[in-house]
Parts: structure tokens; C-alpha cells; sequence
């Protein structure tokens, strides 16, 4: 487990006010850990490029750089990603009308793909994207923190059951019992319950 896995627990309000002090690097660099996937993934579902969804990472990060200062935090009025979300969707919108005033400047056959890509992508994501999109993020997170908890075994008995494979087929091919593919599997499963039920009440 990584020097940061083993930190005390994040919250969302303590990060974000370690953050507005703008000198507390460490704090940024967990902020930027636990919350560029999301953006890029909202990118990404947006119907951006990989190459774009990285440059709106990379745009959003510095706005929250700047403004994170003088940010105050208010659960009451909707959850911290929902605001996140919001503020990804606006630099995507930026982006597009960016990309759509250089159409004069490109050849027809480019001008065609750029105006595809541009219909393409959603002009704004929806609530459905945004929870959808935290729904995979989290697991993500939370099993990329957890999975050095287990053995090569434990691993690789979960993601093989997670994926649909025979248990008996597990077994043979891991040299185990089929009792023992079940137990590993729910072993894992409520480590990984677990802390995506954690990382949902720090971050979300």
C-alpha cells in the first residue's frame, strides 16, 4: 500500500481548504489524484477524444487552481462532484466554439470531420452522466487502493468471477477448490463494497 493509501482519511471539505491556502502543494497533488479521472471521464463520455478530454483535464485543474481560493464549500446546495461536473461542462462548451471557429481555416474534407466530431460530442453532460460516471470512477479508485491488499490469487479469482467466468474454470486454471474461488471472491467484493461506500462519504 502507497504512502498515500495509508494517509489518515480525506474529506472533501478539509482537501478543498488545505487547497485554498495555494501554498500546500501536497494537498493539491491528492486533489488533482482523487478528482482528474472524473473529469476526464466526464470528457470521455461527453464524446470528446482522448487527446481533448486531457487538454479539458488539464483546463479545468488550472480554473480550480485559481478559484479553489476563494471557493467555499456547500453541501447544502448539491454534492461537491455535481459543481465539478458543472465547471468541466463549461470549459467542454469553450472548447467546442473553439474548435468550430477555425472551420473557415481547414480544407472541406476537414471542415466535414471536424463538424461530425462537434455534432458528436454533447454539449453539456446531464445528471446521468455525471452519477453514471462517478459510479465507475469510484470503483476504479477504490479498487486501485485496495488490490494491493491481496494476493495474485484473490485478484486474480475476483476479476475473473466479476467477468463472468465458470468457477470451476477458475479453479482449475488457479490450482484452487471451487469453495476456495467463492470465498476469495466475497472476500474481495466486501473489502471493495467497503471502500467504495468510504470514498463516496469522503468525496462525493
Amino acid at each position: 500500500m502507497s504512502g498515500r493509501e495509508q494517509d489518515a482519511w480525506v474529506t472533501r471539505e478539509t482537501l478543498i481548504k488545505r487547497v485554498r491556502r495555494q501554498r500546500d502543494q501536497a494537498a493539491w497533488e491528492e486533489f488533482v489524484y482523487y478528482y482528474r479521472g472524473y473529469v476526464y471521464n466526464i470528457g470521455r463520455r461527453m464524446g470528446l477524444t482522448h487527446h481533448d478530454a486531457e487538454e479539458i483535464v488539464q483546463t479545468v485543474m488550472l480554473k480550480l487552481w485559481k478559484t479553489l481560493p476563494e471557493f467555499v464549500y456547500d453541501e447544502t446546495k448539491g454534492r461537491f462532484r455535481g459543481w465539478l461536473c458543472t465547471v468541466t461542462g463549461n470549459e467542454v462548451k469553450m472548447l467546442l466554439r473553439s474548435r468550430a471557429t477555425k472551420l473557415n481555416r481547414l480544407t472541406a474534407d476537414e471542415q466535414h470531420e471536424l463538424r461530425q466530431y462537434l455534432h458528436r460530442v454533447q454539449p453539456e453532460p446531464n445528471q446521468a452522466i455525471a452519477d453514471r460516471e462517478w459510479i465507475t470512477y469510484v470503483s476504479t479508485l477504490a479498487w486501485q487502493r485496495i488490490a494491493g491488499e491481496f494476493s495474485d490469487n484473490e485478484k486474480a479469482a475476483f476479476e475473473q468471477m466479476s467477468k463472468g467466468a465458470d468457477v470451476d474454470v477458475v479453479a482449475k486454471k488457479l490450482g484452487l477448490a471451487p469453495s476456495s474461488i467463492y470465498v476469495y471472491k466475497k472476500r474481495v467484493t466486501d473489502r471493495l463494497r467497503q471502500e467504495i461506500v468510504r470514498l463516496n462519504n469522503e468525496l462525493d
